[in-house]
């Protein structure tokens, strides 16, 4: 049944927001287990950030399916699935009896968990109101704080308690919540009127020509102008996200709980900045324009946490602000892609010029920020390493079109 504009928008939103939340929560797990697995396994940080790599090289890939599949078969049933299995194999990490193991298991579950970012984006922006979806879709991208935040909880005291292993239960816990809640959601009330107008006779495959139509004459110039926006951020967030708690540890020297409390305390405050981001871009400048600040102003804090803080205290409020603007940016720049392009292909712009270059980013950095590191040293590394990637990613979306907020979504 094709729901009304607006029917259900409450129940897609609440549910969209959990899974990109569960799912962060989920993946930051292994960020919280890094110093753990380096002990257990007797492997070096290089070790693990090949690890990181090969999971985002696999999502890279797998998100371009997603995307497809969104588009093509829906996008309810296809945030299900993802999120459900994405769960399963994060849980199945606290058996992993060898480096090979956690390796495929890592892979597997950040590479279904990556096509929850495009399909959660254009289902929230399909159901919402337009004259809020801007606000609407920063509190979306608050999943990623508060996933960060809620895994803090988790993780500190499992740690201390029983060990790395114990905090990968939680994912088992998802399966079936993933299942109960999708059956009960509408389909994209947008989607559903665009699927409806298909030919009976149309295949159900895959519709790979959609690949082909992002970079057109009528797309190209937006598509490449993601491509590089997103491939740069990318790599600052993998060069740093995961690798704060380890810095945390050996530069200001807090224990792995320590550790674990800081980041995640620090993303729960950076929810205001997500919030704010999005309230800017929606109400008084547009989402690209802020996109663009946020990043710079994400710049600027970084590099005051890196070399500024000398009491936990200063660290606590600079690595607020850094997730304030530098991650917080996240609560615009998608709800921008989505403006970008009709609902037909929608998911698959998202998957194909967001997700994807983004996770290549994820693939190629925590290989390099170990070397890196090991050459001049942490504060020295993520400077320059980091610094000049935001600051490009600001430049490329200066290039998108300067879409006005508030206008209705396109189906055509």
């Amino acid at each position: 049944m094709v729901a009304a504009s607006g029917r259900g928008s409450g129940g897609i939103l609440l549910f969209s927001v959990f899974a990109w939340t569960i799912s962060n929560l989920d993946q930051s797990l292994f960020g919280y287990a890094v110093p753990g697995m380096i002990a257990d396994f007797h492997i070096g940080l290089d070790a693990v950030g090949a690890i990181l790599s090969v999971s985002f090289a696999a999502a890279a890939g797998l998100v371009v399916l997603a995307g497809l599949a969104a588009d093509r078969y829906g996008r309810r049933y296809t945030l299900a699935a993802l999120l459900a299995a994405s769960a399963l194999f994060v849980g199945l990490h606290a058996f992993a009896t060898t480096v090979l193991l956690l390796a495929l298991f890592r892979a597997l579950a950040f590479g279904l968990a990556a096509g929850i970012a495009p399909i959660t984006a254009t289902y929230v922006a399909e159901a919402v109101p337009a004259r809020h979806r801007g606000v609407l879709m920063g509190v979306l991208q608050c999943g990623y704080p508060l996933g960060w935040f809620l895994a803090s909880l988790i993780a500190a005291p499992l740690l201390e308690a029983r060990g790395w292993r114990s905090i990968f239960l939680v994912g088992f816990a998802v399966v079936p919540l993933a299942v109960l809640i999708a059956r009960y959601l509408p389909e994209s009330h947008r989607y559903a009127r665009v699927a409806a107008t298909r030919a009976p006779e149309s295949p159900k495959a895959l519709d790979f020509r959609l690949l082909r139509e992002l970079f057109s004459h009528r797309f190209r110039r937006r598509s490449l102008a993601c491509l590089v926006l997103f491939f740069a951020f990318g790599c600052a967030y993998a060069g740093t996200a995961f690798y704060f708690p380890t810095f945390f540890m050996t530069i200001r020297g807090y224990t792995p709980a320590q550790a674990a409390a800081l980041v995640g305390l620090s993303n729960g405050i950076a929810v205001l900045g997500y919030l704010a981001a999005a309230a800017v871009g929606e109400y008084a400048w547009t989402r690209r324009n802020t996109y663009a600040l946020w990043c710079a102003l994400g710049a600027v804090a970084l590099v005051g946490l890196l070399w500024l803080p000398r009491e936990r205290w200063e660290d606590l409020a600079l690595f607020a602000l850094t997730g304030a603007f530098f991650y917080g940016s996240n609560a615009v720049v998608g709800t921008l892609l989505t403006e970008l392009y009709p609902t037909r292909v929608r998911a698959t712009a998202y998957a194909v010029c967001g997700s994807a270059p983004l996770t290549v980013g994820f693939a190629l950095y925590p290989s390099v920020v170990p070397v890196v590191v090991a050459a001049i040293g942490w504060q020295r590394a993520l400077s320059v390493a980091i610094v000049p990637l935001l600051l490009a990613s600001a430049a490329a979306a200066l290039w998108l079109p300067n879409v006005r907020s508030g206008e209705e979504v396109a189906d055509a």
